[in-house]
């Protein structure tokens, strides 16, 4: 640690030495360029953290971080990189302290990942909604970790047991997805939730549309496997219901999960586990 303190002290001397300016009066970096803190990010970031050993869990990660706010407090990208290995620790009041600051110096560039980390890690949903409803005004159709922010809304709701909102969510969800065309197949897991709120709704026919849909794309989800048994199970159908039970149970024991990043890290909104698939089978 302490040659990397060193170092660190090194590449911050060479950098402002650097980039002085020849009057005295100017500071010696730009920190207001976009161009300026950008070129902090790839130097300590993608040049330098990015290449550790284990990344994350690397004592190092932090103080690239460290580098780049020494350099430049109001660069969001250092805040919000600083916060990730709290986030995968658990650690989510520190996490969100960082992420907090990220969101003050950007709020267009973190706002959605601020409501990604509510929802999915600390399942704040009334906070993930309103970050997400505030992200959307600066864009109506983004996206965050591979999905719309409806689709963060809708699982919101869902949780929250605010059905009529999470089927109006994940509507628009999938009209983004697919631009309103019939042709188009939204994302297999927008599938997946829309088909458990029908289930949770008890619409049977709705839910099997779903989970059939999701499944024409990802035959070996867990997840839809299984809640599609529920559904013949409600319908009293004990032939399909044991079929797609064991289907989800040998697909869960192969390794399928639902392929979201961050489930290596934590448990998404009606994940199930093999020990209730075993237990309903019995």
């Amino acid at each position: 640690m302490e040659k990397l303190s060193i170092l660190f002290l090194n590449c911050l001397f060479i950098l402002l030495c650097s980039c002085r300016q020849h009057s005295q009066a100017q500071p010696a970096v730009d920190c207001s360029s976009r161009f300026v803190q950008d070129s902090l990010v790839r130097k300590y970031i993608d040049s330098g953290a990015n290449k550790l050993p284990n990344m994350y869990n690397n004592p190092a990660w932090q103080l690239y971080c460290d580098s780049i706010i020494a350099i430049c407090p109001d660069v969001a990208a250092a805040y919000q990189l600083k916060a990730v290995p709290f986030i995968k620790n658990g650690e989510y009041e520190k996490a969100f302290a960082l992420n907090d600051i990220a969101v003050q110096l950007d709020p267009k560039g973190y706002t959605a990942y601020r409501g990604f980390l509510k929802c999915i890690f600390t399942r704040d949903y009334k906070g993930a909604i309103i970050d997400f409803q505030k992200a959307a005004q600066f864009y109506p159709r983004g996206y965050e970790m591979d999905h719309t922010y409806p689709f963060y809304e809708g699982l919101c709701n869902l949780e929250l047991g605010n059905y009529p909102d999470a089927e109006q969510n994940f509507k628009q969800d999938i009209f983004i997805q697919t631009g309103g065309k019939k042709d188009q197949n939204p994302h297999f897991n927008t599938l997946l939730y829309t088909g458990i709120l029908y289930y949770e709704m008890k619409e049977n026919a709705l839910a099997k549309e779903y989970l059939l849909k999701c499944l024409q794309a990802y035959s070996q989800l867990p997840e839809a496997n299984y809640y599609l048994a529920m559904v013949y199970a409600r319908e009293g159908n004990a032939t399909l219901r044991k079929k797609y039970l064991e289907i989800a149970r040998q697909s869960y024991k192969d390794g399928y999960r639902l392929n979201e990043d961050n489930i290596y890290y934590v448990n998404y909104p009606h994940e199930i586990k093999l020990y209730e698939i075993e237990q309903a089978l019995k």
